[in-house]
């Protein structure tokens, strides 16, 4: 038997507002496609500054939206990150279409800008990368590349709400850009997502296609595409307004605490590398990951800091090309991404974690890592 979780690697802020927000809902008697639906819609696609704000039941539903209102080429291959979440790859496949996997760089986490140039071929239709874990992706030179080969772009950012570009909102410009609104993610509505898109066609289109492809006119309901239903309800939805009018907070607060880490882990020599913040990034911290040491065994630290100290941490992400549902699926060297996938680790991070907790959190990966000679 280990230790009882003393620090969880995650817990939503949730409060007075959300439940005030809920029971508006319950007592209107309207759950679903209805006025909060309708408001978070527009006050989501107010912050981020995007002309449309599709909501959908999860960032996994939305970016299967995207490839659908893009209208990507049948059986075409689309480049994903090695280093993601599967979901990235899975609503690719899922199309009908061939993901082909592109190593990542070992600081940002992000796609690789010449990785993607060596995967395109004639058959590449679009682009899915990712902002990874709050931090953008190198969005001018990929948008670049795309625009120049003539792709789509789609933006997987689950983990990217708040996130900033060059000073700008990721989701502010784009055809596609999707987020999660999961659990874990700064901003949540239970589970939820969204297509912020600046293409009218490619709303309406999305639009359509979350609601088992209806179109409506002034003569009633037509079903004119053969759409499933992607739909976020209004119970979801009411979460998601609470929590958009105090993002500014939760940002501010979890930047902090990803300072009080980065300053813990250099100034203790710990051997593990601290995420970084490139000069064009805003980072939001949506998670904390850390890159151990070469000779410290991750699985073993993750392992030791539950049973020994009470801590619960999580893999970076995965590794695309190394599970059994890719492996068949064309990329080459992908160094970077596998490293990442056995040497990355999440540390809790939420709006509630103390001082005090954060100081053994990094008490305790020191001592499950390693210092470095010369540390107290």
């Amino acid at each position: 038997m280990g230790m009882k979780t003393k620090i969880p690697l995650i817990k939503p802020f949730v409060g007075k507002e959300e439940l005030l927000e809920v029971k508006a809902v319950l007592e209107s008697g309207w759950l679903s496609q209805g006025e909060a639906m309708r408001s978070f819609e527009k006050e989501l696609g107010t912050y981020l500054g995007a002309r449309h704000v599709v909501s959908t039941s999860s960032c996994t539903t939305a970016l299967s939206l995207a490839i659908e209102a893009l209208r990507l080429k049948p059986r075409s291959e689309v480049i994903v990150p090695d280093f993601t979440h599967p979901a990235t790859a899975n609503v690719v496949s899922r199309a009908g279409l061939a993901p082909v996997i592109a190593d990542v760089r070992l600081d940002t986490y992000g796609i690789s800008v010449d990785a993607l140039k060596r995967s395109i071929t004639s058959r590449t239709s679009a682009i899915i990368a990712v902002h990874p874990f709050g931090h953008p992706f190198e969005l001018d030179e990929v948008r670049e590349l795309a625009s120049g080969r003539g792709l789509e772009l789609i933006e997987d950012a689950a983990t990217a709400i708040g996130t900033k570009y060059k000073g700008n909102l990721i989701g502010k410009s784009g055809r596609a850009v999707c987020f999660s609104f999961h659990p874990r993610k700064l901003l949540t509505t239970g589970e939820g997502g969204c297509l912020a898109t600046d293409d009218d066609g490619v709303a309406e289109l999305a639009r359509a296609m979350r609601s088992h492809g209806e179109v409506k006119d002034a003569s009633g309901s037509h079903f004119v595409y053969n759409g499933l239903n992607y739909r976020l309800s209004d119970v979801n939805a009411a979460l998601g307004l609470a929590q958009l009018r105090k993002i500014g907070a939760l940002m501010t607060r979890r930047r902090k605490m990803a300072k009080v880490y980065k300053d813990g882990i250099v100034a203790d020599r710990i051997r593990a590398t601290p995420p970084i913040e490139e000069a064009y990034g805003y980072h939001t911290y949506q998670s904390y990951v850390v890159r151990l040491d070469n000779s410290a065994d991750r699985d073993r630290c993750k392992s030791r800091l539950k049973e020994e100290f009470g801590i619960e941490t999580q893999v970076g992400t995965y590794s695309l090309h190394m599970q059994p549902a890719f492996a068949k699926c064309r990329g080459s060297a992908l160094e970077n991404g596998s490293r990442l996938y056995r040497s990355t680790l999440t540390l809790p991070l939420y709006h509630t974690l103390s001082d005090v907790d954060q100081t053994f959190v990094i008490s305790a990966l020191g001592k499950v890592v390693g210092r470095d000679p010369g540390s107290n």
